[in-house]
């Protein structure tokens, strides 16, 4: 009987050792964008350009992450001369998005209660080739649009983890929402 239990006690540790090591999940916030999320790990703060054919080229900033095979990331363009655009350049973000995928969800999203509601577009689309699945959530608040994408990769395939969903709704447009401790975002100089 001893021995059965040490073997137990013995294969759980090495089981524990075993399993990859996942980062925390950690509240990161940028006053100067108006937004916070959770994303696991440590946040990268890079540069790129966003092309649409109605939107034109964009400077983008991207904060991303990758925990456990899955790529979390955030987009944000401004769009500050054309806020009366907004349905228009959601529209065309998610069309792009979802083009030459197949589409498992499709639906509205909606953050904030009450009267200070933030709707936008919730996707979640197969990549093409066995590239994995990406959910998808497009917001267009105070003349920015923010992209939030969390891309599980085939090195992880299981498509039904929670963590992508927790991270596309851990997205807060009011500030005073964002939990205690908030690591800021470092912008792009």
């Amino acid at each position: 009987m001893r021995r059965i239990a040490i073997a137990t006690v013995l294969g759980a540790s090495l089981a524990v050792m075993a399993a990859p090591a996942q980062a925390a999940w950690q509240s990161y916030v940028s006053h100067k964008l108006g937004f916070s999320f959770e994303a696991p790990g440590d946040v990268k703060t890079t540069t790129g350009t966003y092309r649409g054919q109605v939107a034109g080229p964009h400077e983008s900033i991207i904060f991303r992450s990758v925990d456990d095979n899955i790529e979390y990331k955030v987009t944000v363009m401004s769009f500050m001369q054309a806020q009366a655009d907004g349905a228009s350049l959601i529209g065309e973000r998610a069309y792009m998005f979802q083009d030459k995928k197949k589409v498992l969800m499709d639906t509205f999203g909606r953050v904030e209660p009450g009267k200070d509601a933030i709707y936008g577009r919730k996707i979640t689309v197969e990549q093409p080739n066995n590239g994995g699945r990406t959910l998808g959530g497009f917001y267009f608040v105070n003349g920015k649009m923010i992209v939030l994408e969390a891309t599980i990769l085939p090195a992880n395939g299981d498509y039904g983890s929670p963590d992508p969903g927790r991270f596309i709704d851990s997205i807060v447009f009011q500030l005073q929402r964002t939990q205690s401790g908030a690591t800021e975002l470092k912008l792009p100089e």
